[in-house]
């Protein structure tokens, strides 16, 4: 495994760990949970209402959007992971040459 895929694995393994860590240590506020069930409902029943042909555009739609939200989060993640790396590397640099 050269160092671009150990990077891949380990970064995969942590925003697994952090995935789980939140849903532990964060979770939804009473509000928060009323929300999403209201936001539920509501889509059910709008979900009900919908020709076979507007739920699977629907689906469509939300789909690419989720997945839209789900890139945009790993990104920032693997950016902060790469720039935790990079800043560590400097560090360490700079201890050796001070």
């Amino acid at each position: 495994m050269d160092e671009d895929g150990f990077l891949e694995l380990l970064i995969s393994e942590r925003m697994g760990m952090h995935h789980d860590r939140f849903k532990t240590d964060c979770p939804p506020t009473a509000e928060q949970a009323a929300e999403a069930e209201k936001a539920d409902k509501a889509h059910e029943l709008l979900y009900g209402q919908l020709t076979p042909e507007q739920k699977e555009l629907l689906e469509l739609y939300e789909d690419g959007a989720n997945s839209d939200v789900v890139r945009e989060n790993e990104f920032y993640y693997r950016a902060g992971f790469r720039d935790g790396i990079n800043l560590d590397r400097l560090i360490k640099e700079m201890k050796e040459k001070g």
